[in-house]
């Protein structure tokens, strides 16, 4: 390795770590849900995306499969278009278009590589794209790596010309603020035939019958990105739309066509957690999760969080 790049390393790493910016892998031993061996000593920790607890679900470990008795489920050996699409990535991507009620579904290895690949292969250069300010990380370079500029819009506002063909770029609830955005205003604008770019990663699954703030509220997004990884307590992502839109990110997101295909085990596990995100153990865990975050707001004399009796979460809705 070069002794130049490592002296230009050591000078940037020590500059991130004046500035208090230097990022460090934490040492844990064991889990066991919300609780963690850090450095060897035992603490509860508040910042897992496990919302359900559906990470330490005994239905989801691997041995409990019996349906993956014929099938190599280490790995998928190659790229979906080579030699890696197998019966368990179709039937989780049924499952979860089912989930959100759409005509299709692609899954990706990850929300990140989802998300800078499905951007730049469906928007066009002379399409309009608006984005929030607050969106995430791989929506921001998702939409670096299109095609088209973005308009970057205030927090939570929605675009205000949408002539000609035009997408809107946003999370339902956001990543780092927890806040929503305004159901009627992506409703209206989806219905005058806007192009809807709905992140869903830290929504999905915490609605009854395990919809996403989407399905909650009657929105039709053009396309629908939801996260394993957060609900599910899994890891990876999926498209979801229309059998066109579904199709043409098979055929043109360079994430999916260059990558190799999910893990057979990981798909099957995706399957079998959309079943239960939308049956009645879902919707307990979801009321507990809704109680819980209540007494802690309570305990830090803080705002109750929003949740599906809250104005953000009321109707209209339809049924799952």
């Amino acid at each position: 390795m070069s002794e130049l790049l490592n002296q230009r390393l050591r000078r940037r790493l020590a500059a991130l770590q004046d500035e208090g910016l230097a990022r460090e892998l934490p040492r844990i031993g064991r889990r066991d849900g919300v609780r963690y061996e850090l450095d060897g000593k035992w603490v509860t920790g508040f910042c897992s995306n496990d919302y359900l607890g559906f990470a330490n679900h005994p239905h989801l470990r691997p041995a409990n499969f019996a349906s993956l008795e014929t099938v190599d489920a280490a790995g998928a050996t190659a790229s979906r278009l080579v030699a890696g699409d197998l019966p368990t990535h179709r039937a989780a991507e049924r499952s979860l278009a089912a989930l959100v009620g759409a005509a299709d579904a692609v899954l990706f290895p990850s929300g990140f590589q989802l998300n800078v690949g499905v951007l730049p292969a469906l928007i066009e250069p002379e399409d309009r794209v608006f984005s929030d300010v607050l969106n995430h990380a791989s929506l921001i370079d998702g939409l670096r790596l299109a095609r088209s500029r973005p308009t970057i819009l205030p927090h939570r506002s929605a675009p205000t010309d949408s002539d000609g063909p035009s997408w809107w770029v946003t999370e339902s609830i956001f990543s780092m603020d927890g806040d929503a955005a305004e159901p009627a205003r992506l409703r209206e604008f989806s219905d005058r035939g806007g192009m809807l770019y709905l992140d869903e990663a830290h929504s999905l699954g915490l609605f009854p019958g395990g919809a996403g703030f989407a399905r909650h509220h009657d929105i039709r997004p053009a396309v629908l990105m939801g996260g394993l990884g957060k609900a599910f307590g899994l890891a990876g992502a999926f498209a979801a739309g229309s059998y066109e839109v579904c199709t043409w990110i098979r055929t043109r997101a360079r994430s999916f066509v260059f990558s190799t295909g999910n893990a057979p085990v990981l798909a099957e596990q995706a399957r079998l957690a959309a079943e239960m995100l939308a049956g009645p153990e879902g919707d307990e865990r979801r009321a507990r999760m809704w109680t819980n975050a209540r007494l802690l707001a309570t305990a830090l004399e803080r705002p109750a969080p929003a949740s599906p009796s809250s104005r953000w979460w009321s109707a209209p809705t339809t049924s799952p």
